[in-house]
């Protein structure tokens, strides 16, 4: 991680002091400082990574680079660059940039974010890469710049225990926007942008343009499922480092299995590789739904991976729920990260990413064959000699996306989740809602994961919480060439079978048993069963806790009035309108009570 701060005004002594916008106690602040920026970066001593993997300075050059992170294309860059095979990335990064200006970013393939500084010039830059991986946010402070990537850190060292913007915490309950941090006047960097500073003042710039990727329609089937293999295990190698112990989320699904089954080839020298399962051990089966923790054990066996599943008890889940400045809701994530970190791994691969892109299913594709006059294709997609799931399909899947109206279960769903919101609140964000629902072909849909922003925020929130405890995350799936083949391939060629999510079965064949191949359910009844257990557990021991958070300032959006009443009536063995949205909507309360009391606490 890094922050700082940029002034080119001449009223450089009153720039803050940016050493305490992380306060992991166990990672170590390095200072750096030159004309016009103050600031450092920080080191955890359970990652491998040195000082000259984060800081590069030329002072003869007029450069200064801090990176968070690291760039996976290393060998491509440096073949036109003289002498740069030895050179570690940020003074890599600071050759290309001197070389090629701000526009040397496009070249990357990384994990990453810069900041890069030429004082003499009195310019700064601060980029992010291309899928948002990385989090990197800034606001301007009279005169300075100042940024960090600790997004939670650097809104509360402005805060100044001020109360948090309420927008931030609603996605509890409702699509909110996801590029808003607890202060408003901090921005995060987008992914594919970069910001420039000069003496006009900052500048944000576009740098990545997917949607200017065109279509091959002459693409073959075979090419393509061969492309695709080559770069998802392309993909898991370039991210896979000996410096670091690695394991893997595992699940009874495509993504993650695959991820884990090619990381554990790429560590074959590792000993033992765990696989991290969010399904619960050691309890009973959640009846005839299916059990889940079964697909996990057939494919972990196969891969040679020891399964480890989750232990969360009533008892640490009210922890978690408690810790939620740290995980940010993220409960389940903040144990698996707990029980990574005790076994001395600090590096975990995630599938996280599959359904947006190589793993898509449903989203736009029938449109796109209707649109394309592609019709034996679609009605052998969708036969009518099944007549109500064709028009449920008809329905779902073409009319309502391409005519922008909401599903009207997600609509009454929307109404339910806000029960416990103030009128004012309960509105859901538009842009939101149709980034996520309103497909106009399937194209459209891999453009609108980059406005819904959920990838970046799961990515941002699980780096934070990873650092304080010396883990890092890597997403194999969302390698940017992925994304930009999935732009490319027409839709016809994803109707080869009438399988769901088609390809990662096709170039999963040889990597995941057949029982997970098969397997179209994305469900996982145990975990629900076992995840609605603990917040009725945890929600009756916070019940008695309503009378605190209604002084809380950051909780004014909640109907407190009803919320009592529906823990009255429960409490009195009365009904209410929905006994789990009542559990669940206490948890989340608690959390965001927990994260603004220490948010303020902290503020500085």
């Amino acid at each position: 991680m890094f922050a700082g701060s940029v002034c080119f005004s001449g009223h450089f002594s009153s720039v803050p002091d940016v050493s305490h916008i992380c306060d992991c106690s166990e990672a170590v602040f390095h200072p750096v400082a030159s004309d016009c920026f103050k600031g450092g970066y920080f080191l955890h001593p359970r990652l491998p990574y040195t000082s000259d993997e984060a800081y590069f300075r030329n002072d003869s050059e007029d450069v200064l680079v801090l990176l968070d992170g690291s760039v996976y294309n290393r060998p491509d860059l440096a073949a036109g660059n003289d002498g740069s095979s030895g050179m570690r990335d940020p003074e890599l990064i600071a050759r290309l940039f001197l070389k090629e200006g701000a526009g040397f970013v496009s070249k990357l393939n990384g994990d990453f974010a810069i900041f890069i500084i030429r004082p003499g010039r009195h310019e700064a830059f601060l980029f992010r890469d291309h899928m948002g991986i990385r989090p990197l946010a800034w606001l301007m402070r009279g005169d300075s710049l100042v940024f960090s990537t600790d997004i939670i850190g650097l809104c509360r060292f402005v805060s100044s225990g001020a109360p948090a913007d309420s927008e931030y915490f609603l996605n509890y309950f409702k699509y909110t926007d996801y590029r808003k941090a607890p202060d408003p006047g901090v921005k995060k960097v987008m992914p594919g942008h970069y910001i420039s500073l000069g003496p006009e003042g900052p500048k944000e710039v576009k740098y990545w343009f997917p949607e200017e990727i065109s279509t091959e329609k002459k693409l073959s089937y075979d090419n393509m499922l061969s492309d695709l293999s080559w770069l998802l295990q392309d993909a898991v190698r370039i991210r896979c480092d000996s410096r670091f112990t690695a394991g893997a989320h595992v699940s009874g699904g495509l993504d993650s299995g695959v991820v884990s089954a090619l990381t554990r080839l790429e560590y074959n020298k590792q000993d033992s590789f765990r696989g991290f399962s969010w399904s619960p051990g050691g309890i009973e089966t959640a009846g005839d739904d299916g059990d889940e923790r079964e697909l996990v054990r057939k494919s972990v066996r196969l891969a040679g991976i020891e399964p480890l599943f989750s232990e969360m008890s009533d008892s640490s889940y009210e922890r978690y729920i408690s810790r939620s400045y740290l995980n940010q809701g993220y409960f389940i994530e903040d144990e698996t990260s707990d029980m990574a970190a005790g076994m001395r791994v600090n590096l975990l691969f995630s599938g996280w990413g599959g359904d947006e892109f190589i793993s898509t299913g449903h989203s736009g594709i029938d449109l796109d064959l209707l649109r394309g006059f592609r019709f034996r294709t679609f009605f052998r997609r969708n036969p009518v000699g099944q007549p109500g799931k064709f028009a449920r399909r008809l329905l779902f899947y073409v009319l309502y996306p391409a005519l922008h109206i909401l599903d009207p279960r997600a609509a009454r769903s929307f109404s339910r989740e806000a029960r416990y919101l103030k009128k004012a609140f309960r509105r859901n964000d538009s842009r939101a809602i149709a980034s996520f629902y309103f497909h106009g072909s399937r194209r459209r849909m891999h453009l609108n994961v980059f406005r819904f922003y959920n990838l970046p925020e799961r990515c941002e929130c699980w780096h934070r919480m990873g650092f304080m405890k010396g883990v890092e995350y890597r997403y194999p799936l969302l390698d940017r060439r992925i994304a930009e083949y999935m732009l490319k391939v027409p839709s016809e060629q994803l109707c080869r079978t009438q399988k769901f999510r088609p390809l990662l079965r096709e170039i999963g064949k040889g990597i995941l048993p057949d029982e997970v191949l098969v397997n179209e359910s994305k469900n996982d009844p145990l975990f629900w069963k076992h995840t609605a257990d603990l917040n009725r557990s945890a929600a009756v021991a916070f019940m008695s806790e309503t009378v605190k958070w209604e002084k809380n300032p950051d909780l004014g959006f909640v109907d407190f009035a009803l919320l009592n009443e529906d823990i009255r009536r429960y409490c009195e063995g009365l009904p209410v309108a929905d006994s789990d949205l009542l559990f669940r909507s206490v948890v989340y309360i608690k959390a965001i009570h927990e994260f603004t009391s220490r948010y303020r606490d902290s503020g500085r």
